[in-house]
């Protein structure tokens, strides 16, 4: 303990550690703020949909309390499937900028080909991804600690004191890693407050276990790299020569590797262009626009049950069946398109021990309620309900049923089931547990090379 605050109280004895640290704390301060505005929007919105949506739910309440209704004036107004705002929105943006949270469905499964195209923001603000808290801590925290870690012991062989501080007694091992315990420490105190104020800032109840969680991660992370530290000090014979190691190290494992795995990813599943996906929804509904009498009688012959009297097919069913053809000719394109996500994201998974920078990130972004696997749900959740709304308003637009009073409990809703928090936890633990094995593995390196007779060789 003495020894670790003798190096704790010299490392805070230099202006340049005050220095880094209070860019340190800007930084955190400023990822977290980008991260609370994005979720603060996201809660703003979240209330304005339920809002309208209630308000709608209302006056066709209202309406039916004092007469049946038409079914094409309640399904025209399209329901909305809302996905609720992250848990922990101020930790990681992840993908809550990219994919939507929210979709407007109607009896027709795809009103326009357009909107299969979604452009939420400028596509140059989303390729370069936001500035929140993961970003700072997948991205920059490594650089402060090496920054702060990167000569513990490479100066001292340079200067010819390194014998000397051997020569006290103390165990190389012991030594080194206090130092960069000790060093390490006050960057990762900020960290760890950091993650905590994130988390905290949040309406969502029983978030204790992701910020714990999230806690985890990034000390696991921090002592990664505080690791590497230490090996490379193992081989370096300067401090320059150590700062150059670390920087190299820090631009594989953070940059490197996981553009890689992107190329990787993309070369093995490739996924179908969403321009395709755009034109086959064009190309369906010109073809099925012009076979619109026919698809009705069609569907009358195969569902005659339905069949209006006199088989006189108006407007809506006419456009209701050219809906169906629509979906049915886009099923495939949208299923090569959400296997292709999904095969990636696999492979991802699969690979993310490759860089303890994939790995953090996932975990965060899980942790934070804005990875893939949550707005996969989601969407999953949103096609099932597409069919449910299919499956009540068809019957009535065919038989010409009037919607009455007694409908009003039937009427369907979107309400989203979070997915259960176990398998949530397995996913997050099995990273950290990884993260951790990286981080040890790193240790033992550095735990070999650190005989006496090898390091001040």
């Amino acid at each position: 303990m003495k020894i670790l605050a003798l190096e704790l109280k010299l490392f805070l004895a230099e202006r340049a550690t005050w220095l880094l640290l209070l860019l340190f704390a800007g930084t955190l301060a400023y990822g977290i703020a980008n991260g609370a505005s994005v979720g603060r929007a996201a809660r703003e919105n979240a209330a304005a949909i339920e809002k309208g949506a209630f308000d709608w739910n209302q006056q066709v309440r209202e309406a039916l309390e004092r007469q049946a209704l038409d079914p094409r004036q309640v399904a025209g107004r399209p329901s909305i499937a809302l996905l609720p705002p992250a848990p922990l929105p101020a930790l990681a943006v992840g993908q809550a900028d990219l994919l939507p949270s929210h979709e407007a469905i109607s009896l027709w499964r795809l009103e326009k080909p357009s909107e299969a195209r979604t452009e939420l923001e400028n596509p140059s603000r989303l390729l370069a991804g936001r500035f929140d808290l993961a970003f700072v801590l997948v991205w920059l925290l490594p650089l402060f600690l090496l920054a702060a870690a990167y000569d513990l012991c490479a100066g001292d062989r340079e200067a010819g004191t390194l014998r000397m501080v051997l020569a006290q007694g103390i165990s190389p091992w012991r030594w080194l890693a206090t130092r960069a315990f000790a060093r390490g420490v006050p960057v990762l105190m900020l960290a760890i407050a950091a993650t905590v104020i994130a988390g905290s800032m949040t309406e969502e109840r029983g978030v204790g276990t992701r910020i714990a969680l999230a806690i985890g991660v990034v000390v696991a992370y921090g002592l990664f790299w505080l690791a590497v530290a230490a090996l490379v000090n193992g081989f370096a014979r300067s401090a320059a020569a150590a700062a150059t190691a670390v920087g190299a190290t820090w631009v594989l494992f953070v940059l490197v590797l996981p553009t890689l795995l992107n190329v990787v990813v993309e070369s093995l599943h490739p996924s179908p262009s969403r321009a395709e996906l755009v034109a086959e929804a064009r190309a369906a509904a010109a073809g099925a626009e012009k076979r619109g009498s026919e698809l009705v009688s069609s569907f009358y012959r195969d569902h005659p049950e339905l069949a209006p009297p006199g088989m006189q097919a108006d407007m809506t069913s006419r456009m209701l069946a050219v809906q169906d053809e629509v979906g049915r000719a886009m099923e495939p394109v949208q299923l090569r398109f959400q296997e292709a996500i999904l095969s990636q994201q696999r492979v991802v998974d699969l690979w993310r021990f490759a860089s303890p920078a994939i790995a953090t990130h996932e975990a965060l972004t899980d942790l934070a309620g804005t990875g893939y696997w949550r707005h996969r749900a989601f969407q999953q959740q949103v096609n099932a309900f597409k069919d449910v709304v299919h499956g009540y308003y068809s019957p009535k637009f065919h038989k010409r049923v009037a919607l009455t009073k007694a409908d009003i409990a039937d009427f369907p809703r979107f309400v989203f089931v979070e997915e259960d928090p176990s398998i949530w936890r397995k996913r997050v633990t099995t990273g950290l547990l990884g993260i951790g094995a990286l981080a040890l593995f790193a240790a033992i390196l550095a735990a070999l090379r650190m005989s006496p007779r090898k390091l001040a060789a």
